[in-house]
């Protein structure tokens, strides 16, 4: 028996069925968001201790890829002003690296008289207690006893933070222990991604090109491209100010003779990597430790000195060494230093600005793109349109 064909139910029925079939494809993705928002800190817990154990897996080849990054611009300039082979000037530019930081580690340890300073911590924590017990005596005679609850919870919560850390000795060395391998590691494979820096690019180009695309890896190359831009001018740049404002910050603590003035300075100069937060460290580390000197005044000259040298290398240094390099608006930067600083700690701060910054660079161009393609679409149409006006008026003419 045939039954007979009838086009409008089988219309009513494909529609049901598409109709059912997207329904249930929004239900799905629906679901699927709700869990999501809802798990939301579970599913970034799982996505950082993957990343962390990746991270810890890979943490050699990581540093030393860092390592190798930024010395690569000394490699260079040591090649081209001595005449040396890559593997001699990766040499030397290891060798004068390392001669810095034992020079720097030696000045730090014999420059110090430990005996006064010791004294003038022991000297000056008494102050402290002295002035916490008359802040307490003033509090109570105001009836304003909570404030005092306040304070003993913080100073509990400090003390039993050293007390735990005291208890570590033994772990904390551990962790020093293994750092300090996995640093000298990283050195080694520094070397190696310096020394044969050709012969992996070349292998890695070859690659690429069996098993990705033309158009893929144009695209590649030039994702590439912006991003060394930006991490080069910026990294590199920022290292180079903090190494100068260093060097300053050094030579101006020990003018005004300031306990560990070049592990201070170091430390205060590098710290700038971090734009904004890093100059206030820089600048509470050197007046804390003028204050413990014995001296109180050294802490209103290391005051004036690192704000005078701060001003020095916003309005001078920074611009030279840096550059343009990063076209972030300051709102932009602290943004980024916040968010970063918050999910990924100092890591985070360190390269918030500069992956901001490919993140800006790559919309741009993306942008760019689509306002070319528009330009473009729109001259085809005008000029499809004014063709056809043309045969129209020719064919009228005929």
């Amino acid at each position: 028996m045939n039954l007979p064909w009838d086009k409008s139910y089988f219309k009513v029925c494909f529609y049901a069925i598409f109709t059912f079939i997207c329904i249930y494809i929004a239900k799905n993705a629906i679901d699927g968001i709700i869990y999501t928002i809802v798990n939301l800190g579970d599913i970034y817990s799982f996505a950082m201790n993957i990343a962390k154990k990746i991270c810890s897996v890979f943490s050699i080849i990581i540093a030393g890829f860092i390592i190798a990054y930024i010395l690569k611009p000394a490699v260079k300039i040591t090649a081209l002003r001595t005449g040396l082979k890559k593997t001699t000037s990766v040499g030397v530019v290891f060798i004068l690296l390392a001669a810095i930081i034992c020079t720097g580690a030696f000045v730090t340890v014999y420059s110090v008289d430990y005996k006064e300073l010791s004294s003038n911590i022991e000297k000056y924590s008494a102050n402290i207690k002295n002035i916490y017990s008359e802040i307490k005596m003033f509090l109570n005679s105001h009836n304003m006893g909570f404030i005092e609850n306040i304070f003993d919870s913080i100073n509990n919560m400090f003390y039993n933070y050293i007390k735990s850390a005291g208890g570590d000795i033994l772990n904390i060395s551990r962790e020093i222990v293994s750092k300090g391998v996995t640093l000298i590691l990283s050195i080694v494979v520094a070397f190696y991604m310096l020394k044969d820096e050709d012969k992996i690019l070349n292998r890695l180009k070859e690659y690429s090109c069996v098993f990705i695309s033309e158009k893929w890896r144009i695209r590649i190359y030039g994702f590439i491209k912006d991003v060394d831009d930006v991490f080069s001018g910026y990294l590199r740049g920022q290292l180079t100010d903090g190494l100068i404002m260093a060097a300053l910050i050094s030579l101006g603590l020990s003018v005004i003779k300031v306990p560990f003035s070049v592990a201070i300075g170091i430390f205060s100069g590098f710290s700038n990597i971090i734009p904004y937060f890093g100059s206030i460290i820089g600048f509470c580390l050197s007046v804390g430790m003028a204050l413990i000197s014995g001296e109180p005044v050294r802490a209103v000259y290391a005051a004036v000195l690192i704000i005078v040298l701060q001003q020095i290398d916003t309005a001078v240094i920074v611009p030279k060494v840096v550059g343009d390099s990063v076209k972030l608006s300051p709102i932009m930067i602290i943004i980024s230093l916040a968010v970063a600083g918050k999910l990924f700690g100092i890591a985070g701060m360190i390269f918030a600005v500069p992956v901001v910054a490919v993140i800006k660079l790559r919309l741009d161009r993306y942008c760019e793109r689509r306002v070319e393609n528009g330009k473009t679409y729109r001259k085809g149409i005008e000029e499809n349109r004014n063709s056809g006006e043309k045969s129209g008026q020719e064919n009228r003419l005929c």
